[in-house]
C-alpha cells in the first residue's frame, strides 16, 4: 500500500470507528458506513480488516460485549435492558453470547469489580464509557513486515519524580545510580509504578548542552515527595508508541529509525509541548530481553 493511500485509509477507518462507537446501542448499517467514507462495502471491509485485524462485524460484536461489561460493572441498569442496548433481541441470546466469550453469565460478571472485561483486539481498540466520543484510536502500521510498528495511544497524565540531568544524555546512568540509592535508602520500591527516562527538551532549537532529562519513577498522585527529587508531570494526550527490545544503549538507533521511517508519512507530527519518554517494562531482565516503550507526544496533521 502506498503511503498516501495508507494515510487516507487510516483516516477513513478512524471515521468509521467513531461512527460505530457512537452507535453501539443502535442498529448499525454496514452499507451506510461504507458510503459515509466513500467506499464500496467490499473494499471498505477489506481495508478495515487490514488495518484493525478484524472484520467490521467482529469489531461491532466485540465492542458491544465490552460495552455490556462496562455497563454491568458501572451502572445499576437491568441485565435485560443492557442486552437490548447491546443489539440482542432477547436476554437468552445475549446471555449465550456473553457466556461464550467470557465464560460466565452477565450476572456473575457483575460481581467482578476488579476486571475490565476487555476482549483481545490486535489494534488495541476498546470501548470506554467516558470517552466514547474522543478520537484516540490507533492502528498497526501496514507498510510491511520490516516496518516500524507504531500505535497511537491516549495516555492519562502521569506524575513522576526523579533526578535531573542537564546536557548529554549519557549522563543519565549516573542519575539512575543516584536515584537507585535514594529508593533503596528510603525503602521506596513499593511506591514505584513505573520507571522512565523523560526528555522534555526534545525541540531541535534547544542546544544539547542545555537540554534537561530525568531518570525518574512514576508514582501515585498522593505520594509524599520529601526526598528532594524533581517533580515532572507527563501531560495526558496522544502518544505514538513503538517497542524496543534490547539494551538501553541500543535505544537511540530505534528512535532515529522511527523518526525517519514512520513519522514523515504517518499523518502525525511531534508535539514539543509535552515530553518524550522511555518507559521500561522489565528493568531486571537480561539486556537482550529488555522491553521498552518509546513514547512520543503527537498531534494529528
Amino acid at each position: 500500500m502506498r503511503d498516501a493511500t495508507r494515510i487516507d485509509w487510516h483516516g477513513r477507518v478512524e471515521i468509521a470507528i467513531g461512527r460505530i462507537m457512537r452507535s453501539l446501542d443502535e442498529p448499525i448499517s454496514f452499507k451506510a458506513i461504507s458510503a459515509e467514507v466513500c467506499s464500496s462495502p467490499y473494499h471498505f471491509h477489506r481495508k478495515f480488516r487490514e488495518l484493525t485485524g478484524e472484520s467490521v462485524h467482529s469489531c461491532v460484536r466485540r465492542l458491544r460485549l465490552e460495552r455490556a461489561m462496562v455497563l454491568l460493572r458501572n451502572t445499576d441498569n437491568a441485565v435485560t435492558g443492557i442486552a437490548f442496548d447491546s443489539g440482542y433481541e432477547t436476554l437468552e441470546s445475549f446471555t449465550k453470547a456473553f457466556k461464550t466469550v467470557y465464560g460466565m453469565t452477565p450476572r456473575e460478571a457483575r460481581r467482578l469489580h476488579n476486571w475490565d472485561g476487555f476482549i483481545y483486539s490486535k489494534a488495541g481498540l476498546h470501548y470506554d464509557l467516558n470517552e466514547r466520543n474522543k478520537s484516540h484510536w490507533f492502528y498497526l502500521n501496514s507498510k510491511g513486515d520490516d516496518s516500524v510498528e507504531t500505535k497511537i495511544i491516549a495516555f492519562p497524565e502521569k506524575r513522576a519524580i526523579g533526578i535531573e540531568n542537564i546536557g548529554d544524555y549519557w549522563g543519565l546512568p549516573k542519575a539512575w545510580e543516584k536515584l537507585g540509592q535514594i529508593l533503596h535508602t528510603n525503602s521506596l520500591r513499593k511506591d514505584v509504578r513505573g520507571s522512565v527516562c523523560i526528555f522534555p527538551d526534545h525541540h531541535e532549537a534547544i542546544p544539547m548542552n542545555k537540554k534537561k532529562s530525568y531518570a525518574a519513577i512514576i508514582v501515585d498522585s498522593g505520594f509524599d515527595n520529601k526526598y528532594g527529587l524533581s517533580e515532572i508531570v507527563i501531560k495526558e494526550g496522544l502518544y505514538a508508541v513503538t517497542i524496543h527490545f534490547g539494551s538501553s544503549e541500543e535505544i537511540g538507533p530505534t528512535w532515529e529509525r522511527w523518526q525517519k521511517e514512520w513519522l514523515p508519512e504517518s499523518g502525525w507530527s511531534v508535539d514539543t509541548s509535552r515530553p518524550m519518554y522511555e518507559w521500561y517494562q522489565n528493568e531486571c531482565a537480561e539486556p537482550e530481553l529488555m522491553l521498552t516503550f518509546l513514547c512520543t507526544p503527537v498531534t494529528k496533521n
